[in-house]
């Protein structure tokens, strides 16, 4: 297992970005839950947003370490009323 932590780097607009080091088996979805908190969004809004990495969707379940490296660019955004998982 790599130990090396990788630093993620996740924009949102209207906001400075939020940047932390992670460990490679870090999942997607806990640096969303740590920007979010960041940003002042509330925990039970998290249905609401969706992570992406150059432009796509990303599970929350997938390990960041997956994504690449040294340094992740994510974006935090709304979800549209469209995409999958979208809750009023």
């Amino acid at each position: 297992m790599n130990d090396k932590k990788l630093t993620v780097i996740v924009s949102y607009t209207g906001q400075d970005d939020y940047q932390d080091d992670f460990s490679p088996e870090t999942p997607v979805g806990t640096v969303k839950s740590k920007a979010m908190h960041q940003f002042g969004i509330e925990p039970s809004a998290a249905d609401k947003y969706v992570i992406k990495f150059n432009g796509v969707n990303i599970p929350e379940t997938t390990k960041i370490g997956t994504l690449g490296g040294p340094v992740i660019k994510l974006v935090l955004l709304l979800k549209k009323p469209q995409e999958k998982g979208y809750v009023r």
